[in-house]
């Protein structure tokens, strides 16, 4: 039996979408370490980083979008979330030569998927850890306001600041895939290996 129909139950986020959510969480993470730790970075380096870190973003929300058991109207959402992404990442590859017009297009991204996940954490019926969904969401909305507003007249020091951002995504974006896999995996009738007991 699938792992995503125990109990009658049916899991949103499963399959193809919650490895796609753990590969964003794995490559943002990636990417946050390497602004911020790299040293005497140039403009246009990190404009191409963050523009290929959108753009896959982008893409992974649509396979998410695809994947997810979510309801009509909230697979558009997200699907919208990951075109703005991809847009702004065309912005990114075409510069500007300008940290706060970077920082903008970054946190326009980050503040259009956060209020895109809450909502979809508030209107999607069984989700696991929805809390914690929503908060996710929230906090991205929040972190991407914060970059989008504030002064950064320097790469290094937008560097650091959207790196260590980066990475804060990341850990929450792999901790709800975890929440989801061990929500699935502890419910009742079936075992830590993922298959059902049946009980006499």
């Amino acid at each position: 039996m699938p792992e995503n129909e125990l109990e009658g139950r049916t899991e949103p986020l499963a399959g193809g979408a919650r490895q796609a959510i753990l590969v964003a969480g794995a490559c943002s993470m990636i990417v946050g370490v390497v602004v911020a730790v790299w040293p005497h970075k140039s403009l246009p380096t990190v404009e191409l980083l963050f523009g290929l870190y959108l753009l896959l973003n982008g893409g992974l929300q649509m396979v998410v979008s695809f994947g997810a058991k979510f309801a009509p109207a909230l697979r558009v959402l997200v699907f919208a979330s990951g075109l703005v992404s991809m847009l702004l990442a065309v912005l990114c590859f075409s510069g500007g030569n300008s940290a706060l017009l970077l920082s903008f297009w970054i946190g326009l991204a980050w503040s259009v998927r956060g209020i895109c996940h809450a909502t979809v954490a508030v209107w999607t019926d069984n989700l696991a850890g929805g809390g914690r969904q929503e908060v996710f969401g929230l906090a991205t909305m929040v972190l991407g306001i914060l970059v989008g507003v504030l002064p950064f007249d320097s790469v290094d020091v937008l560097g650091l600041v959207v790196g260590l951002f980066l990475i804060v995504i990341g850990t929450m974006e792999v901790l709800s895939v975890a929440a989801v896999r061990h929500s699935v995996v502890d419910l009742p009738g079936v075992s830590r290996m993922g298959a059902v007991r049946l009980d006499p």
